[in-house]
């Protein structure tokens, strides 16, 4: 099948735990539902019109880390805004909170990039994003949001856009490499080896809401990811899919 790959990059990164509060907690990797949104969001969907059109049985969705990343806590002074003037910051209504960020591991030269693997079922759909990212260039074009990495104060930009075909493949129990988030589900066991380029975290993501943007059952999945560029090897629950695009292997985790 046809999909399209393309890679989210910045300096760093805000994804806020939905559950988080008083303490903004950050994702590591964006959870699918962001993905969703940014991509909805480049085609010229408004906010809330978009979640039964890209809802888990229309479109799927892998994520990878393409460069080492982690996360660092930095203390931000809040603003108490009840009128315009409060906004050039002389009010004396601050709060501090601390706030995650995810950052390069190499903070000084390196980026964060996510590689985006994105499928849908509607063809309209698959041409309108192909026009706008996989322009052959090193720009891409939006119908309508520019682009953050989760927080509007972390722009980020969108490169490598290009249509691939999928293989897709039928776990029969046996090793395979996989590159990006993989539903912890659907792991009968982790191979370890001794590449030394395996920094596993277990994280939730939310995959869907419904239309009035709550989130749908069973949309929240606990994933296994790698914090560093390299695959995971791994033994699928028989039965598992898995896909091969230029002879990587992908999970689709939404």
């Amino acid at each position: 099948m046809k999909v399209i790959s393309f890679s989210l990059n910045g300096k760093m990164a805000h994804f806020r735990k939905y559950y988080s509060n008083s303490t903004a907690l950050s994702y590591f990797i964006p959870p699918v539902t962001t993905v969703k949104g940014i991509i909805a969001g480049l085609i010229g969907f408004e906010r809330d019109e978009y979640y039964d059109l890209f809802s888990n049985n229309k479109c799927k969705i892998s994520i990878a880390v393409e460069e080492p990343i982690k996360k660092i806590t930095q203390t931000m002074n809040l603003l108490k805004i009840e009128k315009p003037n409060d906004l050039n910051g002389s009010g004396k209504n601050r709060t501090q909170n601390n706030m995650e960020f995810v950052v390069p591991k190499n903070i000084r030269n390196g980026q964060i990039s996510y590689n985006i693997t994105f499928y849908h079922s509607n063809n309209d759909i698959m041409k309108q994003l192909e026009s706008l990212i996989c322009t052959g260039n090193k720009y891409y074009f939006s119908s309508g949001i520019s682009f953050a990495l989760g927080s509007a104060q972390c722009l980020g930009w969108i490169s490598n856009g290009k249509c691939v075909e999928a293989k897709e493949f039928l776990s029969y129990g046996e090793p395979v490499y996989i590159y990006g988030a993989i539903d912890k589900e659907q792991i009968k066991k982790i191979e370890l080896t001794d590449s030394g380029n395996l920094f596993l975290a277990k994280e939730e993501t939310i995959t869907e809401f419904d239309s009035n943007r709550l989130i749908t059952e069973n949309s929240k999945k606990d994933i296994i990811i790698n914090l560093s560029d390299a695959p995971i090897l791994v033994r699928l629950k028989i039965g598992a899919n898995y896909y091969d695009i230029e002879n990587k292997k992908i999970f689709f985790v939404g």
